[in-house]
């Protein structure tokens, strides 16, 4: 069955990928979750690779160590990570696990729902399931968000604005730091929330009330 909304093609060098163990340089400690929505376009540099090397789980890796650990994204998410005293490995994952069909075509739970299903049901509950029972959730926008929510009754779970998105979206991630440091209300926020129900969500601004979901 064709997935709506994406596109694979493997023999072009265009994978379904962005599922990642960070393990190298963390701590033995309660690790994280982070789901982001789907992959970024490709580019040919990374198609040619993949039809050079294969679509192999460790070929993936290989590429995202050279290439894409240390963009915007991952530098900024890890960041969130070991503010919060996550010191432990990182799951590096997404809702749909292949990249969107066409570059001025967003993506978007609400536009595919069918696609995001299938992909959930197939792919992420499972990856989810394999992670630690301690390990906190962290939802990359508000769709990620929601289904981390819906798929995780029994972690906490964390939402937090696209650090890259539009829309102003970067900048709300950023109003959550001073420097390399959350706010500290967001910090005291997070903790709260966290004692307060183990198994809640919340999702993290920098203002004073943020929103909790129990």
């Amino acid at each position: 069955m064709k997935c709506r909304g994406i596109t694979r093609a493997q023999n072009l060098g265009i994978l379904p990928r962005c599922l990642i163990l960070e393990d190298e340089g963390r701590k033995e400690s309660s690790g994280a979750i982070v789901c982001g929505l789907n992959p970024a376009m490709s580019k040919k540099e990374e198609r040619n690779y993949y039809i050079t090397h294969g679509a192999s789980y460790e070929s993936v890796v290989k590429f995202w160590n050279a290439n894409i650990r240390d963009i915007p994204y991952y530098q900024k998410l890890r960041r969130l990570v070991d503010a919060l005293n996550l010191a432990g490995p990182i799951l590096w994952t997404d809702t749909v696990k292949c990249e969107k069909q066409y570059l001025l075509q967003g993506f978007s739970h609400y536009s595919f729902p069918d696609t995001v299903r299938r992909c959930t049901a197939n792919y992420l509950h499972m990856e989810l399931a394999a992670c630690p029972p301690n390990w906190i959730a962290i939802g990359v926008g508000r769709d990620a968000f929601t289904t981390l929510s819906l798929l995780c009754p029994s972690r906490f779970v964390l939402g937090v604005p696209h650090c890259v998105g539009q829309r102003g979206a970067s900048g709300q991630f950023d109003s959550l730091f001073i420097g390399d440091r959350l706010k500290s209300h967001v910090v005291a926020k997070f903790q709260n929330a966290q004692a307060e129900e183990p198994t809640g969500a919340l999702w993290l601004t920098a203002d004073e009330k943020g929103e909790i979901s129990r």
